[in-house]
């Protein structure tokens, strides 16, 4: 079995990989980009891939789940990963000479009020966190770092200057792995992701969400996303689970009449978020 990610060895992409697949033997691949890394998977470069959908401190990542709307794909596992952002940098350099710091735009913003604290640093942005890391090493420069994992300052034998910077201690990353769709994507698992477009009408989401209260399918997660191309328009991000009494397949298929326009993005096992013990 094959999986992409995005970023290089060490990131958390590259982690949650390893953890959809355990025990069972697999071939991993870095993409620098979201775009790059979809496609592979449309091109069947790939078998699956790790996607980031969602971050507990810093919300949706919009960037990744928009490449998603049209495309015939099928979510199978739901993966959260721990993310414990570190300030990491060569092993001769000091803490007070860092200047400049390189991380992935979403670590840098789950990092904010850490390191809006240190004087006169300089934050840019940089492709992944663990490449960012990658980068520091083989750069001339000692006074720059990088924000990524522990795990990424081993694997590329650098120094942690300083662990768990995220503003939020049960910093978490949710993670969607999809294939391409070959079958049905329908299954009596408990959770389901959909894509859906209304028309730009008064009341045309509530008729929406209304299906789902007749069949008592349980709304979990509603996000609005710009549709291309139709200014002020929006489509819907929903995931819902099924409970004991309900309908899922009537109320999409009635969802479907009544949308201008539905993706069924998955059905998959809810993963298991980490708990934080104070």
């Amino acid at each position: 079995m094959k999986i992409g990610y995005q970023g290089v060895p060490g990131s958390y992409s590259s982690l949650a990989s390893a953890k959809f697949f355990g025990n069972t033997p697999f071939e991993s691949f870095g993409y620098t980009t979201f775009k790059e890394l979809v496609q592979a998977l449309m091109n069947e470069d790939v078998d699956y891939i790790a996607l980031p959908v969602e971050n507990s401190t810093s919300g949706p990542i919009t960037r990744t789940i928009d490449l998603m709307k049209y495309l015939e794909v099928s979510a199978v596992s739901e993966i959260y990963v721990k993310i414990d952002h570190a300030l990491i940098t060569k092993k001769e350099t000091k803490f007070e000479d860092i200047q400049i710091v390189y991380s992935h735009p979403e670590a840098l913003e789950q990092c904010i009020t850490y390191l809006n604290e240190i004087e006169k640093l300089e934050i840019k942005e940089y492709h992944d966190t663990a490449g960012a890391v990658e980068m520091v090493k083989n750069s001339e420069l000692t006074n720059i770092a990088a924000i990524a994992g522990t795990h990424a300052a081993e694997l590329y034998d650098m120094k942690v200057q300083r662990e768990n910077i995220s503003d939020n201690p049960l910093n978490t990353t949710r993670f969607l792995i999809f294939k391409k769709r070959r079958e049905p994507y329908l299954s009596h698992k408990d959770k389901t992701s959909i894509y859906v477009e209304t028309e730009h009408s008064t009341g045309s989401l509530n008729e929406i969400l209304n299906i789902f209260s007749k069949y008592h399918i349980n709304l979990l997660y509603l996000m609005s996303r710009p549709i291309q191309k139709k200014a002020f328009s929006y489509g819907f991000f929903i995931d819902v689970e099924r409970s004991a009494k309900g309908n899922l397949t009537t109320s999409l298929n009635e969802i479907r009449e009544k949308s201008m326009y539905l993706n069924i993005l998955g059905t998959y096992s809810p993963g298991e978020p980490p708990t934080f013990n104070s």
